[in-house]
């Protein structure tokens, strides 16, 4: 009883360190005023935020600290986002009211595959298993069932971005 009590205090405290690590991350990003705006056209602005995102990310991936899961697949997820934002951009999209933080992932890269003719399908695939990842890690219960997450989920996001790179570079 007192060993479950240990492992409760113990990711609560992780939740708590994420969600700290992904408050300060935040700030510092609005400090140096890179965060885009909602309807933000500048491709090189998301192009920033994606690149700030994903290296906090990564960071935040470690299979040793689960606690810290959920906030780098959060920061994953917006990074993503963003290098589909940027690659939109660059190819002529205009970012629209429906843009907004939170859209769906899959939907966004296959809107970019319709507007670029040699769009590997993989990028498409590989989004929507990290969107998936994200959806399983927002409810703690996720993180009792599977073991042996956070090494995986790096190398997935670190591989999908080294796809849209090209893409979304100005």
């Amino acid at each position: 009883m007192m060993k479950r009590k240990a492992q409760v205090f113990v990711t609560a405290c992780s939740f708590f360190f994420a969600a700290f690590v992904v408050g300060l991350t935040a700030t510092r990003l609005r400090r140096k005023q890179i965060v885009p705006d909602k309807y933000a056209a500048d491709a090189h602005t998301w192009w920033i935020w994606a690149e700030n995102m994903y290296a906090a990310a990564s960071v935040l991936f470690d299979p040793q600290r689960p606690g810290l899961w959920f906030g780098a697949a959060q920061l994953g997820a917006l990074a993503l986002e963003a290098f589909l934002k940027a690659a939109l951009i660059r190819n002529g999209h205009t970012v629209v009211r429906e843009d907004v933080w939170g859209h769906d992932l899959p939907k966004l890269a296959k809107k970019l595959a319709s507007e670029i003719q040699a769009f590997p399908p993989e990028i498409i695939a590989n989004v929507r298993v990290f969107s998936n990842l994200f959806e399983e890690l927002r409810y703690p219960s996720a993180l009792k069932r599977v073991k042996g997450l956070g090494e995986y989920e790096g190398e997935l996001l670190t591989e999908t971005v080294k796809m849209l790179r090209p893409y979304a570079k100005d």
